[in-house]
């Protein structure tokens, strides 16, 4: 489950501007530090140790519930369990979601026990009486002959229930149908709900021990987990009660402190701007300092936000108290999701100023075929022709002082404003947030608070008058600024039209490329200032109204609840490698409703029509089911299930079983089970590490607190307080990598302190025996069980590698499903050539689709960030066949995050179009040319279908398709910048105004948008053509290359 896990402030990754120099210097770790990130920032955070010790104040309590005999005898003898469920969900989460995970866990409990209990009841329905009186017989005839049974007429029976003396071949086989059962069930919880992976783990330990332990006795015996269920419950209790009066937190109280942190994390990055527009182009590198530090902060923006929006539905489900409530802080999911959106554009023209300001290349002197174009090279993706059309401009712009170098000071200038404008909203906004969520508890009779309450709202409303002003400036002065230094340069061209015809030229060949870059940022600034804007008025309607003061809020809602529960794909779900969602993201409709359509058809056979086709073609969807990675993973559980439950049952083994505690050599075959080979293999190198490590802790703390003795409860409990506190830590701040060694870690420690205990305090059948005699035999069975997860693994393996491949094809299918999207949104704002009357639907739903399109954005970037963490797991299955690509995979899915980013600044530029404006600009477009966008949706289905299938790619599909825009360009006739400035009897001034208006400037960001997503799309091209394979065309690349030559653009 996300977790709104406890941070330190956005001040750890904020600086205040200052020279590049000065920010690149912060970005590197001190040399004092040798201490990772995860560890150093908790331990600089007040809040991180006040969850710190309430987490260590439960795990150390479950311990010492377990000290005096009198807790020790009521809770029994797995008493250790209230250990184990203590380090496995520790309370450091808000109160209403720890309360839901622990019920999470006690359901699943419950549910495994209700299964087991129907095993027992149906076992012994169909048991032999007469074989049970016959041992009977033998139990009676041994008593006679065992002085010792004589002594204790229990023992016997005992040893002969232990012995498997009881064990029937028909009550084991109803048993072994249940374990089946039972495990198919959690198997398939495990794989379609990986958020419920506690329900599931606990809920099948419930099925094995009433299915390896319930064949032995002759008569029902239904409380076989009582003693697991007390001491689970009484964890349960004391994580409530720290929850409740130690430190507590609810999730309002924590989503707000996660949101002044992201506004703190977006104001930075808004910040950060001075410095790209002040620093000269060799400091704009994609590894550059600053560059470096947006994409981190962008990453952390929206992986903190993607956790907000996972555990957003449990705000409903609790109790507050505070000014605002959950359904409030829902309200604001939609602006920050917009503003998250906005801001994370600017990265895109940061990577436009380092490119663009750059010297352009030097033509080849000799031709290379398109395989030697590898996107490691700069200007990989430049032909002749566009080398020789970039060299021409470059001259020109120095000739008229229209360089990128000359004009983005001013942009400097003309937005600086609005920038501090906005910078001072999200301060103005945080504070207020601040102030609302830390006044909760504050009475204001003196009325000190509700003072300080009203001047933060005055100082909100200022900043947002500010703001509007500044807007206002920027759209009434500022921004015909930026088209003063090409004024003379349009001037001239307009008089040379007007004058000579075509002697005046095309539009296209003058040197705009600054022009169209500066709109590019000054679009997005003025984007971001709307979005700061409308969380303004979000937060301004919220707090209007809600009352002055703070009130009790009760729960609204349990289906809000639900959804996140059941909800797959998000990042918690990959924690333990279970993570089998291999789509990507849902389709979009035009009025941005989020639906799923079935557009593939089966080519062998029609839909059915009757009753028979229709169960026919049920079987064959289950046959088609049975082929799929949660199958094959269901069916692998179940079966090492069975395989290491059946010599419980086995009369010669079954002694030793039940003595050596072989049912955990079969609950860790259970948890080490993975999807993918790689996966599984990372997390034996986590979970072995983790189980040494968990020896060695629980070694110390047994020795160092009870010596050779059987157990000091004061020195058991010094020794445990100790010792468990840095594992508490690991177990709350540890990355989500390490998180399958850390549980090992934890629960191999509550297993050698908790059996230790317990056996020196407790009578038992089998006793498992203190300190080392627990640590050895508990490393046997972690090695036994993780020996037959890995056999099973291998027949037949799971390739992570070949998972990588199917889930970026399935991402670059959703990015081209993205992109139709935004194309189809953009000429569906067509008006009626004979009444120039806008379609009033295509009217109506411009206004509903930017809200959803930001939702899928942010569905394809969680896709992607999963893909990435595979593609890390992937390395673990080593080069057994060859060395893998991982490098080239790794830059496919950066390719296709930055594609996101440009996809979000092409709607942005979309959604501010003006209707009115919108006839010119699609006729005369050239990036809308039909045969444009069929050549660019091909690409994208030869890139997906290639990844999909290994096949090879052909040498001749276009490798550039800003060739094939100039292509098309050249063949229609039409002008990308043609739009309202080139029309027949259009003077000077009537150009120079229409490039002045808002809608140029969006049109103009969105064109680079579409240019900049060919180039990355080029380059995902060239990157599968490396993976897959090339088919060549003997000559073609030379004749090509002579081509292009003999056709230079005039």
């Amino acid at each position: 489950m996300p977790a709104l896990e406890p941070k330190s402030s956005a001040g750890d990754l904020s600086t205040n501007p200052g020279s590049v120099s000065e920010k690149a210097q912060k970005l590197k770790p001190s040399r004092s530090s040798f201490l990772p990130l995860w560890i150093a920032r908790p331990l600089k955070s007040p809040k991180a140790w006040k969850v710190l010790l309430r987490c260590w104040v439960a795990v150390f309590a479950s311990f010492v519930i377990l000290l005096p005999n009198a807790s020790l005898r009521t809770v029994g003898t797995t008493s250790f369990f209230a250990i184990l469920a203590s380090l496995f969900l520790p309370p450091y989460l808000p109160v209403q979601l720890t309360i839901f995970l622990l019920s999470t866990l006690m359901v699943g409990l419950v549910f495994g026990w209700g299964i087991g209990i129907a095993a027992m009841r149906a076992a012994n329905a169909v048991r032999d009486q007469a074989h049970i009186q016959a041992v009977g017989a033998q139990i009676q005839a041994s008593i006679q002959s065992n002085p010792v049974f004589q002594a204790n007429p229990t023992l016997a029976k005992t040893v002969a229930v232990f012995a498997g003396d009881f064990l029937d071949i028909r009550a084991s086989a109803m048993h072994g149908a249940f374990m089946i059962i039972g495990n198919l069930i959690f198997g398939l919880i495990r794989a379609y709900a990986p958020k419920l992976l506690f329900m599931s783990i606990f809920g099948t330990i419930a099925v094995d021990i009433f299915c390896t332990i319930g064949p032995l006795f002759p008569t029902a015996r239904y409380n076989l987990l009582n003693s697991t269920a007390i001491s689970i419950s009484c964890y349960m209790a004391i994580a409530i009660l720290t929850t409740i009066f130690i430190f507590p937190e609810t999730m309002s109280h924590a989503t707000m402190d996660t949101l002044a942190e992201q506004l703190s994390r977006l104001q930075t990055l808004v910040e950060m701007q001075d410095d790209v527009l002040t620093s000269p182009a060799e400091e704009l590198k994609p590894e550059s300092p600053i560059l470096a530090k947006f994409t981190a902060l962008r990453v952390a923006v929206i992986t903190t936000q993607r956790q907000i929006l996972a555990t957003s539905g449990m705000l409903s489900l609790e109790f507050s108290w505070g000014r605002w409530n959950g359904d409030d802080l829902r309200d604001l999911e939609a602006p920050m999701i917009a503003l998250i959106t906005r801001v994370g554009t600017l990265l895109n023209f940061d990577r436009i100023a380092s490119t663009t300001r750059l010297a352009p290349p030097s033509p080849p002197t000799s031709s290379s075929s398109s395989t030697s174009l590898h996107p490691s090279t700069r200007w990989w993706h430049e032909t002749h022709l566009l080398r020789t059309i970039h060299t021409r401009h470059a001259r020109l712009e120095a000739e008229h002082g229209v360089r990128p170098d000359d004009i983005i000071p001013l942009l400097d200038g003309v937005t600086k404003e609005v920038r501090e404008a906005s910078v001072k909203a999200l301060a103005c906004v945080r504070g207020y947030i601040v102030h609302v969520n830390r006044t909760r508890w504050k009475r204001g009779s003196n009325g000190a608070v509700a003072e300080e309450g009203e001047k933060v709202r005055a100082e909100m409303d200022e900043a947002e008058m500010r703001l509007a002003k500044a807007l206002a400036e920027f759209e009434e002065v500022r921004r015909g600024q930026l088209l003063e230094p090409f004024i003379p340069l349009l001037a001239a061209f307009a008089a040379a039209k007007d004058e000579g015809g075509k002697k005046g030229g095309d539009i296209g060949s003058l040197p705009l490329r600054s022009l169209f870059v500066a709109y590019v940022f000054a679009g997005n600034i003025v984007a971001i200032a709307e979005a700061v804007q409308g969380l303004i008025a979000s937060v301004q309607t919220i707090d209007d109204k809600r009352p002055k003061r703070a009130r009790l809020w009760a729960p609204t809602g349990l289906r809000s609840a639900w959804k996140t529960v059941v909800a797959r794909g998000d990042k918690a779900d990959g924690v333990f490698g279970d993570d089998v969602n291999a789509s990507v993201g849902t389709e979009l409709k035009m009025g941005g409703v989020m639906e799923e359509k079935a557009y593939r058809r089966d080519p062998d056979s029609r839909p059915p029509t009757n009753l028979f086709q229709k169960v026919m073609n049920f079987i064959h969807r289950g046959y088609l089911w049975t082929k799929t990675a949660e199958a094959i993973f269901t069916f692998k559980y179940v079966f090492i299930s069975v395989a290491l439950w059946i010599p419980a049952v086995i009369r010669s083994s079954a002694h030793f079983y039940y003595v050596e505690k072989g049912i955990w050599a079969l609950i860790m075959a259970q948890t080490t089970l993975n999807i993918y080979a790689a996966d599984q293999i990372f997390n034996y190198v986590t979970r072995l590490g983790g189980t040494l490590l968990g020896l060695a802790l629980g070694l110390i703390a047994w020795y160092a607190g009870n010596g050779n003795g059987n157990g000091n409860p004061y020195g058991a409990a010094a020794a445990f307080g100790v010792v468990v506190f840095p594992l508490v830590f690991l177990r709350v701040f540890s990355p989500e990598p390490y998180l399958p060694g850390n549980v090992m870690t934890c629960a191999t420690f509550a297993l050698v302190a908790g059996y230790s205990w317990i056996d020196g305090h407790t009578i038992q059948f089998a006793t498992p025996g203190i300190g080392w005699s627990v640590a050895w035999k508990r490393w046997a069975l972690v090695v036994v069980g993780s020996a037959a997860s890995f056999i099973v693994m291998m027949f037949p393996p799971t390739s992570g590698r070949k998972a990588v491949r199917i889930r970026n094809a399935a991402s670059i299918s959703a990015l081209s499903n993205t992109y139709g999207f935004l194309i189809s949104a953009w000429i569906s704002r067509r008006d009626d050539d004979d009444s120039n009357v806008v379609d009033a639907t295509n009217r109506g739903l411009q206004s509903a689709w930017p809200a959803a399109f930001r939702s899928q954005l942010l569905a394809l970037g969680d896709g992607l960030h999963t893909i990435r963490e595979l593609t890390e797991l992937a390395k673990w299955e080593g080069s057994i066949r060859g060395k893998w690509p991982a490098k080239e995979y790794m830059r496919l899915v950066d390719v296709q995050v930055e594609m996101i980013s440009v996809l979000a600044q092409l709607a942005t530029s979309l959604s501010h179009l003006e209707s009115t404006r919108q006839a010119p600009y699609l006729r005369t477009s050239n990036v809308l040319n039909p045969n444009f966008i069929a050549d660019v949706m091909a690409v994208f289905s030869l890139i997906s279908h290639s990844l999909r299938t290994g096949e090879p790619m052909h040498q001749v599909t276009p490798t550039n398709l800003l060739d094939r825009l100039l292509y098309h360009d050249s063949h229609g006739h039409v002008r990308p910048l043609n739009s309202p400035t080139n029309q027949p009897g259009s003077t000077a001034q009537d150009m120079i105004e229409a490039m002045k208006s808002s809608s140029y400037m969006y049109y103009a960001s969105s064109i680079v948008g579409v240019y900049q997503l060919l180039r990355y799309l080029d380059e995902l091209h060239l990157i599968t053509k490396d993976l897959c394979g090339e088919i060549p065309l003997n000559g073609f690349a030379d004749w090509r290359s002579r081509y292009d030559r003999g056709h230079e653009a005039v």
